[in-house]
């Protein structure tokens, strides 16, 4: 529309200019040489017009003839670099599709008219490791890694070479270069950290989480379960080290973020040293054995009071579960604890709450222990321990990653070396266990009851 404006708007004015021109035709003489012209203003301006657009003609005409071979060899190095271009995308999609053959054939291309490795190396170090030839991969990765400009690239494609040979050393090396080079690059920061946290580099692997959020690559809410495994990492490697006051406040910094996180509340409580002097951890100790009874942070729990008899603490004990103890683990723990106390009863009543299909095979050694400590029953103990051999599995820590199961909570599985994937959980029952299995005596029977 503006155009068409313009326009009519140039029509306009050269129209009128020709208008004011024919009512002011004017007349112009010019003596040169011996010759007298005489002629209208109006034709004056065409001529002199129509000599300059002469002159420009002629030096155009020149001007093209002399420029015609730059002219020429711009628009065939320019065609050259489309081509070249074109070769190097067809390169990248043939080693995207592994196309072994059309890759090789794109990259000689691409190579050939382009004339610079700067730009194909790339594509070359690509399709070398689609071809099998890792030697020459690296080479063409190193010489990414010394260009400034494509440093990061380079280290990029050296860094998944360490990963394929399993090179952790020199992984580790690398990524810490790319990750000076561009911190914000979400695969060079889980690297890292995945590294970090394999090697049980606790500190460096939070100050990486930190940063991580801090630049956005991770968002709190996914940063929140490391950082709380970490946190009680870096407290179970003081209490290692016997620093009682720096375990306390990692494992403090763990309960703060999820209050509800049993190993830091399972090593808190082996770090009081004084109950009397930590009411506050205590209570807060009690509302997290509240909500979920874990046996080994309420055995935990009750060692704080060493002095106290078996009635005691079952009493202490029933206090604390109050909400809890219709479930199965508050059951359980409430009938293991009747049973230290000799409350045959309590025993008894928490353990047939649980239905046959609910109990699990700490549940039927429970049994076994009141028919044999209450009644003396050798005959009703033999049974229910033989139905703990095919009962429900107990819970225990159980590795997400590759299903291993452990005793004690640790931020590495034990087995893959996975960080924070050890979960409170029924762990899978691989196989079944015949059940016909005897016992040649008594004693040999009543000895793995009491384990």
């Amino acid at each position: 529309m503006l155009r068409i404006v313009f326009f009519i708007t140039q029509l306009i004015v050269l129209v009128g200019f020709a208008v004011w021109l024919s009512d002011n035709p004017g007349e112009i003489k010019i003596n040169w040489l011996k010759y007298e012209i005489e002629t209208h203003f109006s034709v004056f301006l065409i001529v002199i017009a129509l000599i300059f657009f002469g002159l420009w003609f002629i030096y155009y005409v020149f001007n093209m003839l002399l420029t015609a071979p730059k002219t020429f060899l711009d628009r065939r190095k320019n065609r050259h670099q489309f081509e070249g271009y074109k070769a190097l995308t067809l390169g990248m999609a043939a080693v995207a599709a592994g196309d072994k053959d059309e890759a090789v054939r794109m990259s000689r291309k691409a190579n050939k008219l382009l004339n610079d490795p700067s730009v194909t190396r790339l594509l070359s170090a690509q399709t070398a490791i689609l071809n099998g030839d890792e030697a020459a991969a690296v080479n063409y990765f190193n010489a990414l890694s010394e260009d400034h400009e494509t440093e990061f690239v380079g280290l990029l494609g050296l860094m998944r070479q360490a990963m394929a040979n399993q090179d952790s050393i020199r992984l580790l090396e690398l990524t810490k270069k790319a990750y000076k080079k561009r911190p914000d690059s979400v695969f060079v920061c889980e690297t890292l950290f995945d590294l970090q946290t394999k090697a049980a580099d606790w500190e460096n692997a939070q100050n990486t989480l930190t940063d991580a959020v801090r630049r956005k690559v991770k968002t709190e809410k996914v940063a929140a379960g490391p950082r709380v495994a970490i946190y009680t990492a870096r407290a179970l490697a003081f209490k290692s080290k016997d620093m009682i006051l720096e375990a306390s406040q990692y494992a403090d910094n763990a309960l703060k973020d999820d209050k509800n996180f049993i190993p830091a509340a399972i090593l808190r409580t082996k770090l009081i040293e004084k109950p009397a002097k930590e009411r506050k951890i205590i209570r807060s100790l009690e509302d997290i054995i509240s909500s979920n009874p874990h046996r080994e942070l309420i055995i935990s729990y009750l060692k704080l009071w060493p002095d106290e008899t078996s009635l005691q603490r079952f009493q202490r004990l029933q206090k604390v579960m109050v909400k809890c103890a219709n479930s199965l683990q508050g059951q359980l723990i409430l009938a293991e604890i009747a049973l230290d106390a000799e409350l045959w009863g309590e025993a008894r009543k928490n353990l047939d709450e649980i239905s046959q299909d609910d109990i699990t095979s700490h549940g039927c050694r429970l049994m076994a222990r009141l028919e044999q400590q209450e009644k003396n029953d050798e005959k009703e103990a033999r049974r229910w321990f033989e139905m703990s051999i095919t009962a429900k599995t107990d819970h225990n820590w159980t590795c997400k990653s590759c299903g291993a199961t452990s005793e004690e909570w640790s931020a590495l599985c034990g087995n893959c070396d996975a960080f924070d994937m050890l979960i409170w959980k029924v762990p899978p029952r691989v196989s079944a266990i015949s059940k016909s299995i005897t016992f040649d005596t008594t004693e040999e029977q009543l000895e793995i009851i009491e384990q």
